[in-house]
């Protein structure tokens, strides 16, 4: 029994498509089909019920399937066990909001890559969460990074999670900086910027203006966290971003932090991974990183 063939099945299963299957793997089509074929009969038991254009484990499939995933860990356990120290090769795949990749995840990318050369990285930037979390159940990504309030994920696996403040900013010369009596009422009237109103960071702030009886009127939405900082930048407003998104440009003075009393909010990255996907080295590696950093 081949282990391609067995890395084929696992594939299959979880993409759900042979086609699909076919292009993570490179292979044909027609090559991923022969090689489950030959696996059934090899098995001398059929592994999928096939329906039109949609397929289905078996009974039989599914009492395969974790024999098959252990066969795979094993033969991956035996190659590392001879590898140098530290010699990880492979492929990573990973999903980020925008922000997220564009400001905090560069630093713990360098590293694993310094670390571990001979594992190739792939980032995928996406804002779009129904597709990402479809990519990540059918196992065309590795890990899908999802800031979010405190919450469970029953269909995925938490393998780290990391806080994220958020804070109130504007340009250092707005005159709500000097002010000793700093309310959020000024902040939010004062030509202030949101990004997407509808999720993540910005439904928590509205949510949080509603419980207090104020209304979020932005003079300005934009999809784009980077240009509002650039607007900023320029003199205009305040908004409402994630730290990691602000960091940089406060410390060489061109934003400044508002300190609004009361209004501490902290969001989580999730790293999340799907449920049926068997950590291998590098993933296990990257999310040792993920922690530290």
């Amino acid at each position: 029994m081949e282990n391609k063939s067995i890395a084929t099945f696992i594939k299959v299963v979880e993409f759900n498509n042979f086609t699909r299957a076919a292009e993570n793997l490179g292979y044909s089509q027609a090559a991923v089909t022969a090689q489950i074929k030959a696996l059934e009969t090899e098995l001398g038991v059929p592994l999928f019920d096939r329906v039109g254009k949609r397929i289905f484990l078996t009974q039989e499939g599914k009492t395969f399937l974790p024999y098959a995933r252990n066969m795979l860990k094993a033969e991956e356990e035996a190659l590392n066990s001879v590898r140098p120290e530290g010699e990880l090769k492979g492929e990573l795949t990973i999903c980020s909001l925008s922000s997220y990749a564009s400001r905090a995840l560069p630093g713990l990318l360098l590293k694993f890559a310094e670390l571990h050369p001979g594992v190739s990285l792939t980032v995928k930037v996406s804002d779009y969460l129904e597709d990402n979390f479809m990519k990540l159940a059918r196992g065309e990504i590795d890990f899908l990074l999802e800031l979010d309030e405190e919450r469970t994920f029953p269909d995925f696996t938490v393998t780290a999670v990391k806080s994220v403040n958020l804070v109130f900013v504007t340009h250092p010369d707005n005159p709500l900086i000097k002010k000793k009596k700093l309310k959020i009422e000024d902040v939010i009237r004062d030509r202030f910027m949101v990004a997407d109103r509808e999720i993540g960071y910005c439904a928590l702030l509205e949510r949080e203006l509603n419980r207090r009886g104020l209304e979020l009127t932005p003079a300005m939405e934009i999809g784009s966290v980077e240009a509002i900082i650039n607007i900023m930048r320029d003199g205009y407003g305040t908004s409402f971003i994630p730290e990691y998104m602000a960091a940089e440009y406060i410390g060489k003075g061109e934003l400044a932090e508002l300190k609004v009393p009361d209004m501490d909010i902290i969001l989580n990255v999730y790293y999340l991974c799907s449920k049926e996907r068997w950590m291998n080295p590098a993933m296990k590696e990257f999310i040792r990183l993920a922690k530290e950093m």
